[in-house]
C-alpha cells in the first residue's frame, strides 16, 4: 500500500481503490435521534453536556433495545423545542416517531417499551415522509466535515427540515455518508449532485444499488446477499425481499431471502482476503476490513 499525503482525507482514498461498500452499515434495532445543539465532540454522544439521568436513561434504551444513539441538528438557533426521533428498525414495517421535548428531561416520561412495540397511543407521532440523517460530524473526521456538509446543504435545499445534520455514522471513509428513516438504509459516496437520484428511490421505496452500504436492520453479510440479490433480481423495492434465514460459518454462508410471492432466493458467500484501509484522514494507521465474495445466487 502506498503512503498518502499527510493531510489526505479517508474519503478519497477509498474511492481512488474502489472499496466496496456493501455491507458497511452498522446494525441497529432501534435509532435514537437526539437534538443536541451543543458544539460536537470526536465522540460526542459520549462526552457532552446532557444531565446525567438523561444520560443514564438513553444508556439503557441504547442497551436495553441492541440501538444507537446519534446526536442531530440543524441550523436553526432560536428552535423553543428539542427533536427527538425514534426510528423502529423492523425490516418489514420499519417506523418513525418524532417527539417534541421543552427539555431532555423530558425524555423520561416516555414509554419506550410502548413505542417499540408500536402501541396505538403513539400513532400520532408517526412521522410522514421520510427524514434524512448527515453525517456532519468534522471532529471525528475532516472528510465529514468536507463531503458531508456539502451534502447536507445539497439536501436542505431539496427537503428542507427533513434534512439533519448528525454525529459518526461509522465510516467516514465513505463520505458523504447518509443514513435514511424510517427505511433505516445507509448510503455512501453521495455528492451534491447525486440528491435528486436519492429523493427519488427514497420516495418511491427503493433502494439506490450505486451508493448502498446496507439495510441497518441486517449484519453485515446479510447486507451483502441483500445487495447482490438485488443486483441479480433486479428487484429494488424495499421490501421486495425479505431476510429468511443465514446458513453457514466463517468462511462461507448461504443467505436465503423470500419475496411477497414466497419466490426464493438463495446467496452465497464466501470470505475474501481482508482489505486494507485508511479509516481515518491524516492517520496512516492501517484497519483491515472483512471481505464477502459472491459464489452464486440461487433462484
Amino acid at each position: 500500500m502506498i503512503e498518502p499525503d499527510p493531510d489526505f482525507l479517508c474519503c478519497e482514498l477509498s474511492t481512488a481503490m474502489d472499496e466496496p461498500m456493501a455491507g458497511t452499515a452498522v446494525t441497529a434495532a432501534v435509532w435514537f435521534m437526539l437534538e443536541y445543539t451543543r458544539p460536537w465532540g470526536a465522540k460526542a454522544t459520549e462526552e457532552n453536556e446532557l444531565p446525567s439521568p438523561v444520560s443514564r436513561w438513553l444508556g439503557a434504551q441504547v442497551r436495553g433495545w441492541n440501538g444507537r444513539l446519534q446526536f442531530i441538528r440543524q441550523f436553526r438557533p432560536d428552535a423553543d423545542v428539542l427533536t427527538f426521533f425514534v426510528g423502529v428498525n423492523d425490516e418489514v414495517q420499519p417506523r418513525l416517531y418524532e417527539f417534541h421535548l421543552g427539555a431532555y428531561e423530558d425524555l423520561l416520561e416516555l414509554d419506550m417499551a410502548g413505542i417499540v412495540a408500536g402501541a396505538a397511543r403513539f400513532d400520532p407521532h408517526l412521522a410522514t415522509g421520510p427524514r434524512y440523517f448527515v453525517c456532519t460530524n468534522g471532529k471525528r473526521d475532516r472528510s465529514c466535515a468536507v463531503y458531508g456538509a456539502a451534502l447536507y446543504r445539497a439536501l436542505a435545499e431539496k427537503v428542507g427540515s427533513a434534512a439533519w445534520m448528525t454525529t459518526h455514522l461509522g465510516g467516514h471513509r465513505f463520505a458523504g455518508t447518509l443514513l435514511s428513516l424510517p427505511d433505516g438504509v445507509c448510503y455512501g459516496r453521495v455528492a451534491p449532485t447525486d440528491v435528486p437520484h436519492l429523493l427519488t428511490a427514497t420516495q418511491q421505496g427503493n433502494l439506490w444499488l450505486e451508493r448502498l452500504r446496507g439495510r441497518t436492520c441486517y449484519g453485515p453479510v446479510e447486507q451483502v446477499a441483500d445487495f447482490y440479490a438485488r443486483q441479480e433480481t433486479g428487484q429494488m423495492h424495499l421490501d421486495a425481499w425479505q431476510w429468511v434465514e443465514t446458513a453457514g460459518h466463517n468462511e462461507r454462508w448461504q443467505v436465503q431471502f423470500q419475496s411477497k410471492a414466497r419466490r426464493v432466493v438463495y446467496v452465497t458467500l464466501v470470505a475474501a482476503p481482508p482489505l486494507a484501509v485508511y479509516a481515518n484522514s491524516g492517520q496512516l494507521k492501517t484497519k483491515e476490513i472483512a471481505q464477502y465474495e459472491l459464489d452464486k445466487v440461487t433462484r
